[in-house]
């Protein structure tokens, strides 16, 4: 299952981050994080801007009742099944989905997210025990006369202890248990304030009770790198010549030679009388690119950096080869056809930062013109 992952990738938790606790209220309705806050915040823990915190107790609690819905869900696809199978002459069961391969898809889910630097998977200690047992007997907080939850009290003294290690500021408890961990006089004034009994325990959090409210509160800091970059980005015409001196002055040569990977989507039938013979065994070299233009110049910002992609026109020499299975040398079974010069779109995209350094370039397709 999961294992307690490392501190944040071995490195020390920066005093300005933030640190997100999550409860299993908050992932219950939703444990793949699906919608756009949810996304958004994914994303942004993904670009280190935030700590995402787990405890294990979460883990298994959300799985536990992402299985019991699932086979209430499959129970109730089963019993639709018969009711049109004896109402209709005409229909096909619904196809019910696979429960061990709908439980080993959420495994793998936050086995990869648990990969990310910035999440760590918080185990159960069990020097918790006494402490946890001390409260539900007194019925401090999270227990009450009525309510002795066990794993409130394990998921509240995990997160409240590793955030009182390692002295971490600026953290979030996202719960949706509103009636155990915050004070109920101001809960009536709608007011989501960590317990006083528990601010005895740990006085660092502070309460949101979902992501998107959480997000849009916090959205200045959170946004903060895809807004400077919409405004760099604003300050700069990404037209096509500016695109055309970006490729230039980074990326001359990786062009040429990426252009190459690709050379087999041009078909030498329509270059040379012998293309058939290419085809078997043969292959084609693109030299002496000269570039001609950009067009089509399109940029998507994603967070702290922008996709940008477009069409690069290049003119080339086009060498065909066939293969010569008795070539008389013995090393080179390769012989040239001849050569000729065409007009090539290089279909492309790369990232960019406010470095304005182009990354990460791809040649995704090309076309012989």
């Amino acid at each position: 299952m999961w294992v307690e992952s490392g501190y944040f990738g071995g490195t020390a938790i920066e005093s300005n981050i933030m640190n997100i606790f999550i409860d299993t209220s908050i992932l219950y309705p939703n444990p793949f994080w699906i919608g756009n806050f949810n996304q958004r915040l994914l994303q942004v823990v993904r670009n280190k801007r935030v700590n995402l915190i787990i405890s294990e107790v979460v883990l298994l609690e959300l799985r536990y009742n992402f299985e019991k819905k699932l086979d209430t869900n499959l129970i109730e696809l089963k019993k639709i099944n018969t009711s049109l199978r004896n109402n209709l002459r005409r229909f096909s069961d619904y196809i019910l989905p696979d429960k061990t391969a709908s439980l080993r898809d959420f495994d793998e889910f936050y086995d990869n997210l648990q990969r990310l630097q910035n999440v760590r998977i918080l185990k159960c200690n069990n020097e918790l025990l006494q402490p946890v047992l001390a409260k539900a007997i007194k019925r401090e907080k999270p227990f009450t006369e009525k309510k002795t939850e066990l794993k409130d009290a394990l998921i509240w003294l995990t997160y409240s202890n590793f955030a009182n290690k390692h002295g971490l500021k600026k953290c979030f408890f996202l719960t949706n248990n509103v009636n155990d961990f915050c004070d109920q006089e101001k809960l009536k004034k709608g007011e989501f304030e960590l317990h006083s009994e528990l601010k005895n325990d740990c006085d660092r959090f502070i309460i949101f009770t979902n992501i998107k409210n959480f997000y849009q509160a916090n959205s200045s800091y959170l946004d903060k790198p895809q807004r400077e970059l919409e405004k760099w980005i604003e300050g700069i015409d990404f037209n096509d010549q500016y695109v055309f001196s970006l490729l230039w002055d980074h990326e001359g040569i990786s062009i040429s030679d990426k252009a190459n990977y690709l050379s087999d989507k041009i078909d030498p039938r329509k270059l040379f009388k012998e293309g058939d013979l290419v085809l078997k065994g043969g292959f084609i070299n693109i030299n002496n690119l000269h570039w001609s233009e950009c067009k089509h110049i399109e940029v998507e910002i994603v967070s702290d950096y922008a996709i940008v992609s477009g069409v690069l026109i290049v003119n080339a020499v086009v060498e065909g080869y066939i293969y010569n299975s008795v070539s008389q040398t013995g090393k080179d079974k390769h012989q040239s056809i001849g050569s000729t010069e065409i007009e090539i779109e290089l279909y492309f995209n790369f990232t960019i930062k406010k470095n304005g350094i182009p990354e990460n370039l791809e040649i995704t397709d090309i076309t012989a013109l």
